[in-house]
């Protein structure tokens, strides 16, 4: 399949396949972008294209076969959910002076690269300064600012930017034969995210959608209730940065048909009634969309997350 089955990205993609062409590959890539626009989908079939029998990415050749499986011996890939530390460094240098044992080359990848400590970090750009040739790093990460200078300098830098709404309405419609309603909801609240829309499609985290906008905005308030709902919010770190920035798009939206009684840029179109039933003053939407956005600045960085998480709750009910 190679890069013709990922939505976007051309530009990219047409970067990566004429280095490899011109055989002017560098050690060290930096891919930054916002989650789940398929920043590491772009590693995964770019590796098809290096591992290929045909160099074609042909889907069907043993090593094509062995990425897709995850099984590929000269792909090493590392990445946390909360931080990555020096042991992960430690492994990566285990791997990195090792030859490939199937192909001329490795590829490392470290997914979320903006959670290493400080000593993971170090020891990485010591490997960074000088790596045997056979090997490839892609770093990826949602947060660029949060990648040290000394790193970035050491990386051929490719910014991948949110897909167009039309782009992800033809996505949804094709791959999960949604019909064009559907489709077309599911490419507003996305946020230019192919992997947001796919995590919507899942009905429990649909349903809970609907449950934060009825707490925040319906007429029946309760802290029970919240509890309950910000507890779910927490359990997965990328679930809970989903949850948050949909609270953000509520309160965008509830300016809108509050404020400005304009309701063709309203992102949640299926709950916009229930978000202009009861007036919110602007004042407290700015202060809610500022306590969110610190909530997330803070989950980003590991901060206890049930305790900010908590403290979000209290200020949005008590706002209400």
């Amino acid at each position: 399949m190679g890069f013709e089955g990922i939505t976007g990205h051309e530009k990219q993609k047409g970067i990566l396949l004429t280095l490899l062409k011109r055989e002017r590959m560098p050690h060290a890539f930096l891919f930054s972008g916002p989650e789940g626009i398929g920043k590491k989908r772009v590693v995964m079939e770019f590796a098809k294209y290096i591992f290929c029998e045909h160099g074609t990415a042909c889907g069907i050749c043993r090593p094509c076969l062995k990425v897709d499986r995850g099984s590929h011996p000269d792909i090493f890939s590392t990445t946390s959910e909360e931080s990555i530390g020096i042991e992960h460094s430690r492994d990566i240098n285990k791997e990195v002076y090792e030859y490939p044992y199937e192909s001329a080359r490795r590829i490392i990848i470290i997914d979320n690269a903006e959670r290493m400590t400080n000593e993971a970090r170090n020891a990485l750009l010591k490997t960074l300064e000088e790596p045997p040739s056979f090997n490839t790093f892609f770093l990826i990460t949602s947060s660029e600012r949060d990648i040290p200078l000394t790193i970035k300098s050491r990386c051929m830098r490719l910014i991948f930017s949110p897909l167009y709404k039309e782009q992800l309405k033809s996505y949804f419609k094709n791959n999960l034969g949604l019909n064009d309603e559907k489709a077309e909801l599911l490419s507003c609240i996305s946020h230019g995210s192919v992997g947001i829309g796919l995590f919507w499609t899942v009905e429990d985290n649909f349903l809970l959608r609907k449950q934060i906008a009825e707490l925040l905005f319906g007429r029946n308030k309760s802290f029970l209730k919240a509890s309950v709902i910000f507890e779910k919010i927490s359990k997965n770190h990328k679930d809970t940065t989903i949850y948050l920035s949909f609270m953000l798009s509520l309160y965008r939206d509830a300016y809108l048909l509050n404020e400005c009684g304009n309701d063709s840029m309203v992102i949640n179109r299926d709950i916009k009634g229930l978000l202009a039933m009861e007036k919110i003053n602007t004042a407290t939407i700015n202060k809610s969309i500022e306590r969110i956005e610190q909530t997330i600045n803070l989950v980003r960085y590991n901060i206890n997350k049930w305790l900010v998480l908590e403290n979000l709750m209290l200020h949005l009910m008590e706002r209400q």
